[in-house]
């Protein structure tokens, strides 16, 4: 959307800039993410799997510096890092520290040296080992006759928030908030690690109605307090349980916290599942957005999706559906002026990964997820859009009355990717313009006697 203001064509300098600004500890308003100046952060990235089932540092093909390097070439400018309480707590009450530094700091390093922050995010799939799936410690379930099957899962994780014990007599809840007091303690002056998920799509499938306000939320105000009571001020990230996947309204509350996220996971049409496909119906994903814009304002917390994508196969049309999945969320979320991690670089290769093991991107994938957008403002975010076709990107921003808010806004713009034979970029008049190629990125010094200040980009 143009501004009603006139556009030239500014003067740009290809020179790098003097030096980068330093964000400091984001923070959510409720509105927006912001760092300490008070600029708007758009967090946009990916979840870097792995480390939830096993693939470690020494492992055949293990978390690699390269990997971010790539990932930062695409505009990533957060990583949501699953992590598994399964390799926390390897026996009751027993904490492995040297799993977080041998493991996990590796990682969080590598994010910080590419210009990443990191949501660490506590993982299940299929609960636990002894249900076929990752996350929970075997020994938790272990000899209570679950099946090997999601089924099992779900009865696994219905008896954990239900207060099942652990083989010492405590409630597995416990010694899972237990892990998190640990992960709060060692990452609480960590400026890399920007929020924590407390779980991923927690469940209780046997009675959906009453979970959310018997279980769930008296569990996340209990973990509230204990990551508080570290000393920690991260973000923390409030999933809805896993039903929402699949378009079920959730019910958010209160949890004593506002500095919040609200990340559901929004798989339009597929929930997730890898054999079901995205229909390509656009309207289904503006109305997945909208009930989830909805529930963060119940919340109190901004919208930032925890998980979007789809099946990356080639074969039966899997991969050109997520295209078309990859290509209408982030077109939604320019729309809502939202942020979100796609699910997932895999190292090893997978059935949602956008690269294969060798790291090679898949098809159209990257293409369409590595687009240009704003990754920090000054001042008060107001139109987005960026056309696949035609790779015109404009974005609209206004002054913001009630803070003093310090240049520059910086926009992620992949110049080899999507530009390659050069920009075109126009500004509100007074407004100045610096283009850094080798960082792929442009830095707007705007005039602030304007109410309002409009950047667009098209190919030269």
């Amino acid at each position: 959307m143009r501004s009603a203001v006139a556009l030239l064509v500014a003067l740009v300098v290809f020179v790098p800039p003097a030096h980068a600004a330093r964000t400091g500890r984001l923070r959510s308003d409720g509105e927006w993410i912001r760092d300490r100046s008070g600029r708007v952060t758009l967090l946009r990235g990916i979840n870097y799997s792995g480390l939830e089932f096993g693939n470690f540092f020494g492992s055949r093909r293990p978390p690699e510096e390269v990997d971010f390097a790539q990932m930062a070439s695409w505009g990533v400018n957060v990583v949501r890092l699953p992590i598994a309480w399964h390799y926390l707590e390897p026996a009751p009450g027993v904490i492995d520290r040297e799993h977080l530094r041998t493991q996990v700091d590796p990682i969080v390093r590598f994010a910080r040296r590419h210009g990443m922050v990191v949501v660490l995010e506590m993982h299940q799939f299929q609960w636990s080992p002894c249900t076929g799936g990752n996350g929970a410690p075997a020994w938790s379930c272990e000899g209570k006759g679950y099946p090997r099957d999601v089924v099992g899962g779900w009865m696994a994780q219905r008896d954990f928030w239900a207060g099942a014990l652990a083989p010492d007599g405590r409630p597995l809840l416990d010694h899972f908030l237990d892990v998190w007091r640990v992960l709060a303690r060692h990452y609480r002056r960590d400026r890399t690690v920007t929020g924590f998920d407390m779980m991923n799509e927690p469940a209780d499938v046997f009675a959906p109605a009453v979970f959310e306000a018997t279980k769930l939320y008296p569990a996340y105000r209990r973990w509230v307090e204990v990551v508080r009571g570290q000393d920690a001020d991260q973000m923390l990230v409030l999933e809805p349980p896993v039903l929402r996947n699949l378009g079920a309204p959730a019910h958010p509350e209160p949890v004593g916290d506002a500095n919040l996220l609200y990340a559901p996971h929004l798989y339009t049409d597929t929930g997730g599942l890898p054999e079901r496909t995205y229909s390509g119906i656009r309207e289904r994903v503006d109305a997945d957005y909208a009930l989830a814009v909805s529930e963060a304002a119940a919340q109190g917390a901004v919208l930032w999706v925890g998980e979007h994508g789809g099946n990356t196969n080639e074969a039966g049309g899997f991969r050109a559906a997520t295209e078309l999945a990859i290509r209408d969320h982030l077109d939604e979320q320019d729309e809502r002026l939202v942020g979100g991690a796609a699910w997932a670089y895999f190292p090893t290769d997978n059935t949602f990964s956008l690269v294969d093991a060798a790291g090679n991107e898949k098809g159209a994938l990257v293409d369409l997820f590595a687009i240009p957008y704003p990754q920090s403002t000054a001042g008060t975010p107001r139109a987005l859009r960026f056309d696949p076709v035609t790779r015109d990107f404009t974005y609209t921003f206004a002054e913001d009355p009630a803070r003093r808010i310090p240049d520059p806004t910086v926009i992620f713009v992949p110049f080899a990717r999507h530009y390659p034979t050069g920009v075109v970029v126009e500004t509100t008049p007074g407004d100045r313009v610096t283009i850094d190629e080798r960082r792929s990125r442009i830095l707007l010094r705007r005039d602030r006697s304007l109410p309002e200040h409009t950047i667009a980009v098209r190919p030269q």
